[in-house]
């Protein structure tokens, strides 16, 4: 099942992006010490943080997308619908 793609205000979406641009550039700088001789906690001390920086920027698109469906909610089957939508997407995550 495809979700559709939340729309996000403006401003969420920008800071969204730019946790995303440095969670590249985090892991571009993993690959790096990878390919240069590193301390191997160094390069897991720099891939734990990407990873909790990756989940937190999830959890803020799961946060945006569940402000969206519960503000469109109306007391109907409609809430049935979105509230599984949501717990879909949360089992995923």
């Amino acid at each position: 099942m495809y979700i559709k793609v939340i729309n996000m205000v403006s401003n969420e979406k920008e800071e969204i992006v730019k946790r995303l641009n440095r969670i590249k550039g985090q892991v571009e700088g993993i690959l790096r010490m990878v390919e240069s001789p590193k301390n191997v906690v160094d390069i897991f001390h720099q891939v734990t943080a990407a990873k909790k920086a990756l989940d937190s920027a999830g959890r803020s698109i799961l946060e945006n997308y569940i402000k969206e469906k519960l503000a469109s909610v109306t007391k109907s089957k409609e809430e049935s619908q979105k509230v599984r939508e949501i717990m879909e997407i949360m089992e995923k995550f």
